[in-house]
């Protein structure tokens, strides 16, 4: 017996079918605007990311770069631009989960 969730649209085409892969988060952390990295075992399946914003924009200049998440079967790292010169930067700070499908 299937377990899962599966949506159809109006027109009855399926657009979503969880039934076969179910992702398994294997950590989170809250980013403050600085690089960083968190080793994690993701080798027991296809990993995957999330970031969760605290917002988007928080000034009228927009000078807000989001994080720039790489992952592999060994961890998770982020980066943010360069924000030399810029006046007032303000990075997009939020939550960043991972785990394996």
């Amino acid at each position: 017996m299937a377990a899962g969730l599966q949506i159809w649209n109006a027109s009855g085409v399926l657009v979503l079918d969880a039934t076969q892969r179910c992702g398994r988060i294997k950590g989170a952390v809250q980013l403050t605007g600085a690089n960083g990295s968190v080793a994690s075992d993701l080798s027991d399946g296809t990993p995957f990311w999330s970031f969760q914003p605290d917002f988007l924009y928080r000034h009228i200049s927009n000078v807000t770069p989001p994080p720039i998440v790489s992952i592999n079967a060994g961890g998770i790292s982020w980066t943010y631009s360069s924000t030399a010169g810029l006046n007032f930067p303000n990075p997009v700070t939020g939550w960043l989960f991972w785990g394996v499908f």
